[in-house]
């Protein structure tokens, strides 16, 4: 079947071509054919699965709205009911690029203007991300930890039941002595009751005190279940795909303490008090039918009343989450510039900033807090309204003799006790509403792929330090121009090689793919034949020691932010630090390791804090060696103190790589490659890259 030659199939087979080409290059329309079900001349949406089935890619069908697709779906196809078809490609703000398959053109489009495309075909490479976007849905991180307390809230339910039972015990009790004891003058009776509700209310307390405590239990373990699960999405969650700044994954856990809160005690116990409720309402409608309609009909317009008011407030708490977001964000950027605001002068414009900050975020929360309260009255007043409509209706089903004096007196307490759950249950909504949304909130960020959800292998071993790219390109997000493009090389264990290049030109990129913190957008990378890909994060980090060119030490000892993975003895410990230079500064000190670095280091200088970052990559002796900058901040003595000290040190078998700017780190390679926006321009023993280097130096200076 000539699939291209079909008008009506055209838009379908655009749309598959475009995404083959974008996964596997130019896929010819031939080639397509071939895969297409030659039994039939239509070619729909069944046809077009199959065929990316064809091709290993994993279809996910699902409604929703295109402006809800994860950025690591993209492309997928969406589709109107007129079976109209688009390819969102991807989203910026409130744009989205399509790709329309009747033109064969990309197009910028509102996500106003897609709000009818309902149907959507997620189309991922590999099947693990099947698990990201059910997860979305599904939210695991949240009702796993509830499902595993089952017994737990079996067990609250039984015991709710009971001191709901109990609470009825005032009531019936006041009624039996107003009906039954004071006109009959029974004391003896009045005692036994008296008694039978004391032992009630013992009991009563009991009861509570049991269930208090196991709804402090599950709260707790909820809490630290869903914070560590959040703590570990944080560190765990694939660099490409983390865009979130340092203050907005802070509000992240503001946002989970206040999930956690509405699972506190003093919130879970306004809920499944709830029953009471309609227990009270019974018993008021055995006592006298007439009286129950009361507390039902003002009921169900507070919570009517309540309803209409989350509208206004989910509005608010919207714009209040973003503003929240950007006020974390300035604090955390002000605190570490807070050097910079000062050298520079920068107090005043800052200031001024966090004046329109402030002031928004509290316009927003006065608004929120103002609805709120005057929710609450407007319960309060009618909540009055029912002890006053009891009792004035109450005197006259007592003329009628529909009701006695103690039935009503025991409706009244009832009443007014009945109608508090459902005052309680209202502000719950109200939270209800504003916590699903923080829910949502950090479900969006659970639902981003993790590093280690790809298929991998265990059990990798020492590795020799063999490394070899083939063709590898790298784009980061919403970058116009690739970082690096189509990069090839082999460097052999035990190979010393060192890289260079101008600021910006792909160094630090080339590092971040070689320690799986990022993936390549093409091309593949093998350590000892290995595909990267197909290896554990973990295992490859064990067998790479890397300095980083902005080490980052966590506040404790020089010992502490040395052997961050496992302790090590005392000995290694002192060949570590007189191998980097740090003996010095650990004798000067007095206290040995034990020296504090202070946040982020701030109690060592510039040069320091790279050797103590130099330190922690050579200290688990790894085959292969990543040093970037090595000897910033270091003055010339130290630096070819230290240079002299790896020479020595390091074993031939292990792999170095020595990313640099200063020609004196390169005395650590016999290999030299050079990068330029982001291409490999130059590639071969030092001294004949370093030679020429040097003549094209001469020749653009004449």
């Amino acid at each position: 079947m000539e699939i291209e030659a079909s008008n009506q199939s055209k838009p379908f087979v655009e749309s598959i071509k475009f995404i083959l080409d974008f996964y596997f290059g130019t896929i010819e329309y031939t080639t397509i054919s071939t895969f297409a079900d030659q039994s039939t001349q239509k070619f729909d949406l069944k046809n077009a699965v199959e065929i990316l089935k064809s091709f290993h890619l994993t279809t996910l069908q699902r409604t929703m709205n295109p402006n809800d697709i994860p950025e690591h779906f993209y492309p997928s196809i969406i589709i109107n009911t007129e079976n109209d078809i688009l390819v969102c490609c991807k989203k910026s703000n409130n744009v989205m690029t399509v790709f329309n398959p009747l033109t064969l053109k990309l197009e910028a489009l509102d996500v106003t203007l897609l709000s009818h495309y309902k149907s959507v075909l997620l189309i991922v490479k590999d099947s693990e991300s099947n698990s990201s976007i059910t997860s979305k849905y599904t939210k695991p991180w949240f009702f796993e930890p509830l499902k595993s307390h089952w017994r737990s809230y079996v067990e609250i339910g039984i015991l709710t039941l009971f001191i709901n039972i109990f609470a009825l015990a005032i009531p019936l009790f006041t009624m039996s002595t107003y009906d039954r004891v004071v006109p009959n003058k029974a004391y003896e009776t009045l005692f036994v009751l008296a008694s039978g509700t004391l032992l009630i209310l013992i009991f009563d307390i009991i009861l509570k005190h049991s269930r208090n405590h196991i709804l402090e239990n599950v709260s707790r373990k909820l809490g630290s279940l869903w914070e560590e699960e959040l703590m570990r999405k944080i560190i765990l969650t694939d660099t490409h795909y983390d865009h979130l700044t340092t203050g907005s994954k802070a509000n992240l856990f503001k946002e989970l303490q206040h999930v956690r809160d509405f699972f506190t005690i003093r919130s879970l116990m306004q809920i499944i008090d709830l029953p009471f409720f309609f227990i009270a309402l019974s018993v008021i409608y055995i006592i006298s039918p007439t009286m129950a309609i009361i507390p039902l009909l003002i009921s169900i317009g507070i919570i009517a009343f309540n309803l209409l008011m989350q509208i206004p407030i989910a509005r608010l708490n919207k714009n209040q989450s973003h503003t929240l977001q950007t006020k974390n964000s300035f604090i955390f950027e002000s605190i570490q510039g807070t050097e910079s605001i000062k050298v520079h002068n920068a107090l005043p414009h800052k200031l001024f900033s966090w004046r329109n900050i402030v002031a928004l975020s509290d316009g927003i929360a006065t608004k929120i807090q103002s609805l709120h309260v005057f929710s609450m009255n407007v319960s309060q007043f009618l909540v009055q309204v029912v002890v006053i409509s009891v009792l004035v209706v109450g005197v006259f089903e007592i003329s009628k003799q529909h009701l006695s004096v103690g039935g009503l007196i025991a409706i009244t307490i009832l009443a007014s006790r009945a109608i508090v759950p459902i005052v309680n249950l209202s502000g719950i909504l109200i939270r209800l509403k504003d916590v699903g949304e923080s829910i949502e909130r950090i479900n969006h960020f659970f639902a981003l792929p993790s590093e280690n959800t790809h298929k991998i292998e265990a059990g990798l071993g020492k590795l020799e330090g063999k490394i070899e790219l083939k063709n590898v390109s790298y784009s980061f997000h919403k970058s116009k121009y690739p970082s690096l493009e189509n990069i090839s090389f082999n460097i052999y264990a035990g190979e010393r090689v060192g890289i260079i290049g101008q600021t910006g030109s792909g160094k630090s990129t080339l590092v971040k793919l070689l320690l799986k913190l990022i993936q390549p957008s093409q091309g593949s990378i093998y350590i000892d034949n290995h595909d990267l890909s197909t290896l554990h994060p973990v295992e490859i980090r064990q067998n790479i020691g890397y300095m980083p060119q902005d080490p980052f030490l966590f506040n404790g000892s020089i010992k502490d932010n040395i052997d961050l993975s496992k302790p090590i003895n005392k000995t290694k410990m002192m060949e570590i630090l007189k191998l980097t230079g740090l003996e010095d500064l650990i004798k000067k000190s007095g206290q040995g390791d034990g020296l504090n670095v202070g946040e982020r280091g701030a109690n060592l200088s510039v040069g320091q804090k790279h050797l103590v970052a130099l330190a922690r990559s050579l200290v688990n002796q790894a085959p292969i060696i990543i040093l970037d900058e090595p000897t910033t901040g270091l003055d010339v003595g130290l630096e070819k103190k230290l240079i002299l000290n790896l020479k020595n040190n390091l074993s031939t078998e292990q792999t170095l790589l020595v990313i640099t700017h200063r020609f004196a780190a390169l005395d650590l390679v016999d290999r030299v490659i050079v990068m330029n926006e982001g291409k490999i321009v130059a590639d071969g023993p030092k001294e004949k890259i370093l030679q020429a280097l040097q003549n094209s130096t001469q020749k653009g200076s004449v």
